[in-house]
């Protein structure tokens, strides 16, 4: 469906103005090991589940979602079974893209001079628009940046299909998803459904932290 989208752009001018399908290329191969690790079964499930009333069962789902990779030897009965090992594969090395130590380094950079700006007015005692400049002037100035930004956006190239081998040995993703809760916090109605249809076809759980005893 992704490389529908960007074969449907006349051009890379046209495809810069897309930024979901730019956001879609940069961790297209997150979203594959995603797919593999949930199954074409739990796949049809959610997306069903979703068509059917998307207005319900947009909420509901769990906190998290965990996956993890790992090393399997390869047969040819079953196709693949566990390595004794246990060897996990390092998703920055295999993947790359947003779990790359680079990436996660630049994103918390961003974050930190995001909330330093954010907050550089509070720290002098003075409004956000202290300047005298009305709101109308600052959203205005705000999407012209916007749209200088979008210009100066760095096209990706298309990546090539994930390959579910490495070092010779298959790659199996497996995931979870997790619903966190506290000692006195209970799950709504639509939580516990989703876990009954999640747990059906994959993996789902409740972590539930208990009161610790003062020392």
């Amino acid at each position: 469906a992704i490389k529908k989208r960007w074969d449907r752009h006349a051009d890379d001018r046209s495809r810069q103005k897309d930024p979901r399908l730019l956001k879609d290329v940069s961790e297209l191969k997150t979203l594959s090991m995603i797919a593999s690790a949930l199954g074409g079964t739990a796949l049809a499930r959610v997306f069903r589940t979703l068509c059917f009333d998307y207005r319900h069962w947009s909420g509901g789902l769990p906190d998290l979602f965990l996956v993890r990779t790992r090393r399997c030897e390869l047969t040819t009965t079953t196709g693949c079974d566990d390595d004794d090992s246990g060897s996990f594969v390092d998703l920055a090395d295999w993947i790359g893209e947003g779990f790359s130590r680079d990436h996660i380094e630049e994103k918390n950079i961003q974050s930190h001079i995001s909330m330093l700006a954010d907050r550089d007015d509070e720290y002098l005692g003075q409004p956000k628009n202290a300047d005298g400049s009305s709101s109308q002037q600052q959203q205005y100035s705000a999407r012209r940046k916007k749209v200088a930004a979008a210009n100066d956006v760095q096209l990706p190239s298309f990546p090539k299909r994930l390959v579910f081998t490495l070092d010779e040995k298959r790659v199996k993703a497996e995931c979870v998803f997790v619903e966190v809760k506290s000692a006195n916090d209970r799950l709504s109605e639509r939580q516990e459904d989703w876990l009954s249809i999640l747990d059906d076809c994959t993996n789902a759980r409740v972590c539930k932290f208990t009161n610790s005893s003062k020392i």
